[in-house]
């Protein structure tokens, strides 16, 4: 019956959106746990105003190596 049809898509509905944002929570909690993951692997330096770094060039040819010359 009609009444009952809409209490279950208004059922649906509302778990639909439950899904969501568990797996909006999972997402957050697997990026999150990834950046913590890299970030052990990162060295930390400090650089004081004077010192010497080495820089890339900020024009790099960017086409590839399968350009023509």
């Amino acid at each position: 019956t009609l009444p009952e049809n809409n209490a279950a898509l208004q059922e649906s509905l509302d778990l639909v959106q439950e899904l969501r944002d568990e797996a909006h929570f999972r997402e957050f909690y697997t990026k999150q746990r990834a950046a913590r993951k890299y970030n052990t692997r990162v060295i930390l330096r400090r650089f004081k105003e004077g010192d010497l770094v080495l820089k890339r060039p900020m024009g790099r040819d960017k086409r590839g190596k399968m350009t023509a010359n």
